[in-house]
């Protein structure tokens, strides 16, 4: 039923994307700052360029806004491009609060 959306882009990135969200009707996000690390053999295979000054944003959602997020995401976070960033999503069994 819920849907926990995770992306990881590089610092500055989330402020340009969050419009767009709120625009779609996202009303809440959690974001904070991190701190990547990735040894040269984990950069050639995933085939990334890292960069380890990142912002993590978290979104919790409906299964169905899932599709129409992540896409959002990926175009205006221009997630195609290497380094630009990472989702992913995970089941949520359970919300409290």
């Amino acid at each position: 039923m819920f849907k926990l959306i995770m992306a990881i882009l590089p610092k500055g990135k989330i402020k340009a994307v969050m419009p767009v969200l709120k625009d779609a009707g996202i009303f809440g996000a959690t974001m904070f700052p991190g701190k990547g690390m990735c040894t040269a053999e984990g950069r050639r295979a995933l085939g990334l360029r890292i960069n380890s000054s990142r912002e993590i944003l978290m979104l919790l959602t409906l299964d169905r806004n899932k599709d129409k997020l992540i896409t959002l995401l990926e175009h205006h976070g221009t997630l195609k491009d290497p380094g630009q960033g990472i989702v992913f999503v995970m089941d949520i069994s359970q919300v409290i609060g």
